[in-house]
């Protein structure tokens, strides 16, 4: 087992993370070989005050990469998620997702790279009192109930038995698990096993939840119950950063996503791009309605054969249209445009395969 301590930056920071992870062996000045205590220092005693304009987003991760030996996990990554968002994080099994998120909240090392929440180094303790981490598996002691359970994981996070008691009632109630609280946590459905992770997450009441596919083997009616709580915590203006495959729910609850494809991140973006983002389609006419628009002032864009248009009002939509008649050019479709994830998805899959497959002749 890898043992941790706390250590103390030049700032008087307390630090918590992992001294035995490996770091290469560098050498002083007079050619010696440090040692990994000293290595540790000098990669971990950077400021730990970062730009200001990065505390902009809730998270921010930036040029990260993780390596195992040879194998290089994530490439190279930059992922923003802005505040009062839930964000997306999907990719083929073995793409870095967990890795990413194992960095962020600490349980790795990255091997380059920026990771910050809020503005702080994700390895600060300001920064972890702002993260609520959900993991993918859920384990719970055999002899306690899910009220105790709580209460013990409040203490840990510092808060005083009574402030304790009070958030674990508040919390139960608000996910309607109070009249659960005297069971033992094992005993419940996958689904309640989640929501009482949940509540775990919630206790030192963080900004930020970051959520490793917690809806995985969950039933219909549990997953819908477990999306509804993130998007009421979304509206209180909490950040949820969640990794799933269930692409179908995630295409009606994220605000963006981000996909990561074998190891480097292929797409990050708004899901429903915004409600004045048009579509907009032409019989063999776009390149000439992409110029009148843009001579008229109206950000346009091509996206897959199609006009992407900034249309903010019904007075702009009778505008594109009347400037399509004058230059008589139909127009085939007009409707708000949104990212199909499933799509979007099986598209980057199967050009990784295609990929994959030319290196191999």
């Amino acid at each position: 087992m890898e043992e941790k301590n706390q250590v103390v930056d030049t700032d008087n920071q307390p630090v918590s993370t992992n001294i035995m992870s490996p770091t290469p062996d560098t050498k002083n000045s007079s050619g010696a070989k440090n040692s990994p205590i000293k290595n540790f220092f000098s990669r971990y005693n950077r400021n730990v005050i970062v730009n200001p304009e990065d505390a902009e987003y809730a998270i921010l991760i930036r040029d990260f990469s993780k390596i195992f030996k040879k194998f290089k996990a994530v490439d190279n990554t930059t992922i923003k998620v802005k505040k009062g968002t839930i964000h997306g994080f999907i990719g083929p099994n073995g793409s870095g997702k967990t890795t990413t998120i194992k960095c962020l909240v600490s349980a790795m090392v990255e091997t380059k790279g920026d990771l910050i929440v809020h503005g702080k180094r994700s390895w600060t303790v300001e920064a972890k009192k702002q993260i609520g981490y959900i993991p993918e598996a859920a384990r719970f002691p055999k002899r306690i109930t899910t009220y105790d359970y709580l209460v013990s994981m409040g203490q840990i996070s510092g808060l005083t038995y009574k402030m304790a008691k009070t958030k674990t009632e508040e919390i139960l109630k608000g996910l309607d698990l109070w009249k659960f609280k005297k069971r033992n946590p094992n005993a419940y459905s996958l689904g309640m096993k989640k929501k009482i992770l949940l509540a775990q997450s919630l206790l030192n009441n963080p900004d930020v939840l970051i959520l490793d596919e917690p809806a995985a083997n969950l039933d219909p009616t549990a997953r819908t119950e477990l999306f509804n709580d993130l998007k009421k915590l979304r509206d209180q203006g909490k950040t949820v950063f969640i990794s799933s495959h269930i692409l179908s729910e995630l295409q009606h609850l994220t605000d963006e996503v981000t996909v990561l494809n074998y190891s480097k991140v292929v797409y990050s973006g708004t899901v429903n791009k915004s409600d004045s983002m048009y579509e907009i389609s032409t019989t063999n006419s776009n390149d000439k309605l992409m110029k009148i628009l843009l001579d008229n002032k109206f950000h346009t864009e091509v996206h897959e054969q199609r006009l992407l248009v900034n249309i903010k009002t019904e007075v702009e939509v009778a505008k594109v249209l009347e400037l399509a008649f004058h230059a008589h050019i139909i127009i085939t479709d007009l409707k708000p445009y949104t990212v199909d994830l499933q799509t979007m998805y099986e598209r980057i899959v199967m050009e990784a395969k295609q990929g994959s497959q030319k290196g191999d002749k």
